[in-house]
């Protein structure tokens, strides 16, 4: 049924991308991605090429939409994956997602695969990160409406999906309400908004047990108030246990309180989050493990380092953790001393976690003792000095359990330079520096960047770990945009590590070699 059900919006896809073709009505767009490396062996860092050497990601996405209709299509070719992907990407395959829906006078319809998510996502979110590998969409139909500006209600039902194929038992169907208050009865200085979720995974059991269903049904409750700059939200989500490989068998129920409460105004911005959740994450069928089948959004709360150095070693979410994060900035007013011509900016990042670690060596559940996961204190600044010269200086002071009551330190610095010769040419210089006892111990890290504003950059860096191993990573890359063309071409040595999007993150194994992407839009 569900193929048929896949043919059928795929022949209404096509047949609607050929109406905007023949008639000349709507709006049709197409986009192709291509992420590919060929990869060689280098005895120095003792990264091994796959068989055939390649790994190339590809994809062509087809969209089309006339007044508040829409279909699409997305092919995705992995031939084979790069390194780095997790399990269900070996060898070569192709995989396929249609869609078609109506979007206008109230009405959210949808047919296909189905993108979305109820509150923060703690509950069910499915979504595409090509970085990561994600795209856990589910097959099925949606229907929301919109009540005027203050409710919005949704309900779906679909198959869940594996990384090449949808699965064949696993069923997810859920709704979901917002609702304004304060729109609904016209107030003007203050936001009040409720909001609720339900969701239930319906997957046979294999054999009975008292302590699990075959439904694992969760709800989300949340609310949220703002006033005059001020904005206080939380959100309660629990959910039946659902044991499986992702969380060892874990038969506890889910449980998560997530707290925020902020305030943006007079140059100031800051927010204070508390968090604390007991075996979070939902798998698309309890036979899958990894990031890449989830069908909720459980990112680590924590700041999103992108200099290199810094992100070494980042905090992912655990499956038992209490804690939160203080995120500050101030922007000093151009004009005045400390804001020179063009303002500076000053941000502040303080975030801590505990939880308790697994006793894998006996039953298998929690150890009484709480632990410290993992704690960042990070600084930087930004400022322009003249209309030329930008400067921001980092630091961060970063310490996480390496097991077994043992933990690691580190210290980062950088230094970000950029000079603007006039409006097209500007070259930039990125000096790091990590200092820790523990791990790999020291390392030190440069980049060069000359770029020829909107088309053309080239530039080449070296991380080095002069601590223990002596190893230089160097390598360099030329990327080049034009109207809806963008290539980058990488080439050398590429340090193990993580790569991370959206406070999630994937493993990514050292490699040598080169690595082309290319991103054309119509």
């Amino acid at each position: 049924m569900l193929k048929r059900f896949t043919l059928s919006v795929g022949l209404l896809t096509l047949t609607m991308v050929a109406f905007a073709q023949n008639e000349d009505r709507g709006n049709f767009s197409a986009g192709l991605e291509t992420n590919t490396t060929y990869y060689l062996e280098d005895k120095g860092t003792g990264a091994t090429p796959p068989a055939g050497r390649l790994g190339t990601n590809n994809y062509l996405k087809l969209d089309y939409t006339w007044k508040g209709f829409y279909a699409g299509a997305q092919l995705e070719g992995y031939l084979p994956a790069v390194q780095g992907y997790f399990t269900g990407f070996e060898g070569n395959f192709f995989r396929a997602d249609v869609y078609a829906g109506y979007n206008a006078n109230g009405w959210d319809i949808r047919l296909g695969s189905i993108y979305d998510q109820f509150g923060s996502g703690m509950l069910f979110r499915t979504y595409e990160d090509r970085t990561l590998g994600i795209n856990n969409a589910i097959r099925g139909v949606k229907v929301g409406y919109t009540f005027g500006d203050f409710l919005t209600v949704k309900a779906l039902y679909g198959q869940t999906r594996d990384v090449k194929v949808y699965t064949e038992n696993a069923m997810v169907s859920g709704a979901d309400l917002s609702l304004s208050i304060s729109r609904a009865a016209k107030w003007q200085n203050f936001d009040w908004t409720i909001e609720g979720s339900v969701l239930d995974k319906y997957e046979p059991l294999l054999m009975e047990d008292d302590k699990v269903s075959p439904h694992t049904l969760g709800y989300s409750a949340r609310m949220a108030l703002g006033y005059a700059g001020f904005r206080l939200s939380g959100e309660y989500v629990s959910r039946r246990p659902d044991p499986g490989m992702q969380n060892s068998l874990d038969s506890s129920r889910m449980e998560a309180i997530q707290v925020d409460f902020g305030y943006t105004g007079h140059g100031f911005g800051g927010l204070v989050t508390f968090r604390k959740l007991r075996n979070p994450f939902l798998q698309a069928s309890r036979d899958l493990n990894g990031l890449t089948t989830y069908i909720n959004y459980v990112p680590a709360l924590t700041q999103q380092h992108t200099y290199a150095l810094a992100n070494l070693n980042p905090y992912t979410t655990q499956q038992d953790e209490i804690g939160g994060q203080a995120d500050l900035y101030y922007n000093f007013r151009r004009g005045t001393v400390m804001g020179g011509k063009k303002g500076m900016k000053i941000h502040a990042n303080f975030s801590t976690y505990y939880g308790h670690e697994r006793d894998f060596a006996g039953t298998g559940g929690y150890l009484d003792e709480s632990r410290l996961l993992f704690r960042d204190l990070t600084v930087d600044m930004e400022r322009w000095f003249g209309s030329d010269f930008k400067m921001i200086l980092f630091y961060t002071w970063q310490t996480w359990h390496h097991g077994g009551g043992e933990y690691y330190r580190s210290h980062t610095v950088v230094a970000d330079m950029t000079y603007k010769f006039d409006r097209k040419n500007s070259l930039r210089l990125e000096l790091q520096h990590l200092y820790t006892k523990e791990d790999h111990k020291n390392w030190a890290a440069a980049l060069l960047e000359y770029s020829f504003a909107p088309r053309w950059s080239v530039s080449v860096q070296d991380m080095w770990n002069y601590g223990d191993t002596k190893t230089h990573y160097v390598n360099g890359s030329i990327s080049y945009s034009y109207s809806r063309v963008r290539a980058a071409l990488n080439v050398g040595r590429f340090k193990d590590g993580y790569q991370c999007s959206g406070g999630v993150c994937r493993y990514t194994p050292a490699y040598t070699g080169f690595n082309l992407s290319l991103v054309v839009t119509l």
